[in-house]
């Protein structure tokens, strides 16, 4: 099946007489590209014809059973037909405001022209010169080609608010002046106001005013650096009035004619947030706990230690994070502690194991040490290491 828009162009010549018809092709065989002629002689059927082929430009109002014709790109209408042009061009207005429509006529009739164009005719091309089927064919060419040109850009637009509409990230567009002119349905769902409440605000005035002075001079930066794509995290009101977290990034699409606006995608991340607060929250318990406490990556490398384990070993903080736990531990006792690791992994029921190994601390003193052990996962299920909580039992030993 040949898409809307592909192919020769195609016109439509409503008119009476073959042999006008045959003139009329003749001028569109010595144009480039190619026209496509179809000819109806009576104004019900050119109404008909035309509204049946122009439904294959809405994908809805197509049949998949049916075999219609390819719409078409142009309508040619005459004054020397068995009908009235001009009622003619309104009756086609009616249904088909986009349709290109040329009037070839014997002679430069003022009234007629004016008549026809105040019923919606695009262009108007008289038989009074040396190669008139030449020139009708030039201008139909014309129009035709802007009439596909505005189709594409408007099926392009049409498929961009459809996938604007559908993306589960909220998406505005804010012009200078800081004033949203557009704004996808997902804030509604997410944050609960309308798109029609928002649209000429200004964005600023819901974010939480701890947040805005630096959101506002970070997207200020890449109104200054197009190539800086801006990010930022911060707190806006939603519709109860409630504070929620989300995340920003912007493109700088002043220079796009079609946008002349900073496009800025928003995601919600309340349990993002929640999460590193807690975790936070943990850490700075467990920095203060008397034991000291580890974190490994699936490397075996130490990512993060507490106060109390630098103060056991006497090494300082940048010495032992990033390093591999072999500097700190003997190969038997490393050992042991894979087969723990590996054990708690086949064991999922099992949160924690025990083991014990030995250290050497900056002052050469040997230690022995009793490390209480857990498996750390993501939401795959997919291993990310381990931490582990140590009791001195170097007095038992």
């Amino acid at each position: 099946m040949v898409q809307v828009g592909r192919g020769p162009l195609r016109v439509c010549y409503v008119g009476g007489g073959e042999e006008v018809a045959d003139w009329i092709r003749a001028g569109f065989e010595r144009v480039d590209p190619a026209v496509t002629v179809v000819v109806e002689e009576t104004f019900e059927g050119g109404l008909e014809r035309i509204a049946e082929a122009q439904q294959r430009i809405d994908p809805q109002m197509r049949s998949p059973l049916a075999d219609t014709e390819e719409p078409f790109d142009c309508l040619v209408c005459t004054d020397d037909a068995e009908y009235d042009p001009v009622a003619f061009v309104d009756a086609v207005r009616k249904k088909q405001d986009e349709l290109p429509i040329v009037l070839f006529a014997a002679d430069g009739d003022e009234v007629l022209a004016s008549d026809a164009i105040s019923a919606g005719v695009d262009d108007y091309v008289t038989t009074d010169t040396e190669d008139p089927t030449g020139v009708l064919a030039e201008h139909v060419v014309d129009l035709c080609s802007a009439y596909r040109e505005e189709l594409s850009e408007t099926r392009r637009g049409k498929r961009a608010q459809r996938l604007l509409a559908a993306n589960p990230d909220m998406i505005s567009v804010v012009r200078p002046g800081a004033a949203i002119t557009y704004q996808n349905e997902t804030i509604t769902e997410v944050l609960g106001h309308s798109v029609d409440d928002l649209k000429g605000t200004v964005p600023y005035d819901r974010i939480h005013p701890d947040d805005w002075r630096r959101l506002r001079e970070e997207f200020y930066d890449g109104v200054i650096d197009k190539e800086r794509a801006p990010s930022a995290e911060f707190r806006i009101e939603d519709a109860d009035g409630d504070w929620r977290w989300v995340e920003a990034r912007g493109r700088n699409l002043l220079d796009e004619p079609l946008v002349n606006g900073f496009v800025v995608t928003t995601r919600a991340i309340d349990e993002r947030k929640r999460r590193e607060q807690d975790l936070e929250g943990y850490q700075r318990v467990v920095e203060n706990v008397g034991d000291p406490v580890y974190l490994l990556d699936p490397d075996e490398r130490l990512t993060w230690v507490n106060r109390a384990f630098l103060e056991h070993i006497g090494y300082d903080r940048e010495f032992v994070e990033g390093a591999h736990v072999s500097r700190f531990m003997r190969e038997e006792d490393l050992e042991r502690g894979r087969e723990l690791i590996a054990d708690l992994l086949a064991d999922r029921d099992r949160r924690w194991g025990v083991f014990e190994f030995a250290t050497q601390t900056v002052d050469d003193e040997v230690r022995c040490y009793e490390a209480n052990v857990a498996v750390i996962t993501d939401e795959d299920d997919q291993f990310q290491g381990s931490v582990g909580v140590l009791r001195d039992v170097t007095e038992r030993e």
